[in-house]
This record gives C-alpha cells, structure tokens and sequence, in this order.
C-alpha cells in the first residue's frame, strides 16, 4: 500500500527538516527544504570562497552527471 506524502508547504522549517533527515531519498522534499532555505531572511550562507560562476560550472557538471545515469 503507498502512503501518502505530507504537505510540505504546511510544515514549518523544523519539521521539514526533520523530515528530510529520516526521509533522505525524498528529492522531493530536499528541494523544498533547501529553496525555503534560500529563501528565508536571516540565514546565513556560507559559499567557502566560491562565487556565483563557481556554482553555475559546478550546477551544469552535476546536470552532465545526472544525464548520464
């Protein structure tokens, strides 16, 4: 029998993190999690000295790598 997801939309940050921990293979929920992140005001982030072009290289070799399989 499938089990229907949770509203990820009605969860708050806690939650849904908590989700995403004992849930990890839910993509779904992951993206969720990290675009609330980007999003919120007040949240640090932390880019380890890479820059903008940094990330969209490193966006476009996980695409290539996701193709592929």
């Amino acid at each position: 029998m499938m089990t229907q997801k949770p509203n990820f939309q009605q969860m708050n940050r806690k939650e849904l993190r908590n989700y995403v921990l004992t849930h990890r293979q839910d993509e779904e929920a992951l993206r969720i999690y990290m675009e609330r992140l980007h999003s919120e005001p007040g949240i640090n982030r932390y880019t380890g000295g890479l820059n903008r072009q940094d990330f969209s290289q490193l966006e476009q070799l996980l695409e290539k790598k996701y193709d592929t399989l």
